[in-house]
């Protein structure tokens, strides 16, 4: 794994800097991003008991639950306290579907099972009446210090994590921790996206 964590690395739009595309680019393995998005200040937030929240955004995906389990392992370490947010599709995906309603539960129920082992207590709650990234920016506001998130490398030379990822680095006022899996091949992309529901990342 290639773990970054450079002082500017993000755009004034919310984009990646030339130099992390440089020093990421070249590497196909998994990667560990530690971003501060442009206006939010130069120091990184104090992790603690009584610190801000690690906000943790799921939807079901292999690559979500290593963000997830990747914010326990600080958590525990730290003692922040952490909320999971599981983000559904609007539409397709209603809270009123007794099928998807359940796998969103069993999915938040794996991620507390995960929150024991690590001696980590959790708060959870689901979302799916609003796009992803807005349920995010939306909870990212409410005493958040800092986002983990499972995200899936897309193929190219530059870095891109899909939509969601795009619009949380643009919209939300804390840093931004992403863990990746390898570079996605081309093959591999389109299977990711329907796994994943959204194909945003």
């Amino acid at each position: 794994m290639l773990l970054i964590g450079l002082g500017r690395a993000m755009t004034a739009k919310g984009g990646f800097s030339r130099r992390l595309n440089e020093v990421a680019g070249a590497f196909e393995g998994p990667l560990c991003l530690v971003l501060k998005p442009a206006g939010v200040g130069r120091q990184m937030p104090r992790l603690g008991p009584g610190s801000g929240r690690i906000l943790v955004p799921v939807n079901g995906t292999a690559n979500a639950r290593r963000g997830a389990e990747l914010a326990l392992a600080v958590a525990s370490v730290t003692g922040a306290p952490v909320k999971v947010l599981y983000v559904a599709r609007p539409g397709r995906d209603e809270p009123r579907d007794t099928v998807s309603h359940r796998r969103r539960e069993a999915v938040l129920k794996d991620i507390v099972a995960l929150a024991d082992r690590y001696g980590v207590e959790i708060e959870t709650a689901i979302r799916s009446r609003a796009a992803a990234a807005d349920a995010i920016a939306r909870q990212a506001g409410r005493n958040v210090a800092l986002i983990v998130m499972g995200v899936a490398r897309r193929p190219g030379e530059e870095l891109i994590f899909g939509e969601t990822t795009s619009g949380v680095l643009q919209r939300c006022p804390c840093p931004v921790m992403l863990i990746s899996d390898a570079r996605l091949r081309r093959d591999d992309e389109g299977r990711e996206a329907l796994r994943s529901g959204t194909g945003t990342g």
